[in-house]
């Protein structure tokens, strides 16, 4: 069973996240707000990891028969119906906050001066 969890972690670290970026800046610029670059992001990353898991939830209630197409379809489409709703409402709102107040920066001239630091050296636009 933890193979299992260390499968879908891995498909999500190498995989997903890559081909959510990628999708993810097909349809929105840099420039964009950051909130709609950030939900974009987590758009694609259900829809690519939910693929993913779906496989092996699939191999592991029916197996690889013949009817493993239609059983796919029918558990992409129920996990997606139920990942979607969760990281856009529940787990994104609630790891961006945790994130906030984690690595909330403690003094805004600090940033400023960085900021202005990598201006000067042609890092940031």
């Amino acid at each position: 069973m933890w193979i299992e969890f260390v499968i879908i972690f891995l498909c999500a670290y190498f995989i997903s996240s890559k081909v959510a970026k990628y999708f993810a800046f097909k349809v929105v610029q840099p420039t964009d707000r950051g909130i709609v670059i950030v939900l974009m992001i987590q758009v694609f990353t259900v829809i690519s990891q939910v693929a993913l898991a779906s496989i092996l939830g699939v191999y592991h209630g029916y197996g690889f028969d013949s009817q493993f197409i239609p059983h796919y379809l029918i558990t992409y489409c129920r996990n997606f119906m139920m990942a979607l709703p969760v990281q856009l409402f529940i787990v994104g709102p609630m790891a961006r906050y945790l994130f906030r107040v984690l690595f909330s920066s403690t003094n805004g001239v600090e940033e400023e001066k960085i900021e202005k630091e990598l201006l000067e050296e042609g890092f940031a636009e």
